[in-house]
């Protein structure tokens, strides 16, 4: 009797798929896709405040410590923009899959809701 309970709950679980489960890696997605375009802007930003805030004396020391900060937050942008993450949503919405690099990066943090990703409340 035990073994035949164990297999019907394991056959249930095994065939029925989780009805959210589409919603939350587009939700993932997004999530991700925005914290690191904030990233990358909180990148450009810092560059260019060192390449701007240097003396004569300091100018070439401070555009080349304001050069790599501002390259990584370029690349990122351009990894991370409004526009690849739409063309990801729509062709996962389609049947595709995520892409590998994007799968990579996706972590459990990205899944959960918080009050923030919910957005004001009156």
């Amino acid at each position: 009797m035990k073994n035949w309970l164990f297999g019907v709950l394991m056959w249930g679980g095994a065939v029925l798929p989780g009805y959210g489960q589409g919603r939350d890696t587009a939700f993932a997605v997004h999530k991700l896709f925005v914290q690191r375009r904030r990233g990358a802007d909180g990148l450009l930003t810092s560059g260019a405040t060192m390449a701007s805030s240097t003396t004569v004396e300091g100018a070439v020391s401070g555009m080349v410590a304001g050069a790599v900060p501002a390259a990584v937050g370029l690349g990122k942008a351009v990894r991370y923009s409004a526009q690849r993450e739409a063309d990801i949503l729509s062709s996962f919405a389609n049947g595709w899959p995520i892409p590998a690099d994007v799968r990579r990066k996706l972590r459990r943090k990205h899944f959960h809701r918080t009050a923030k990703d919910l957005g004001p409340t009156r």
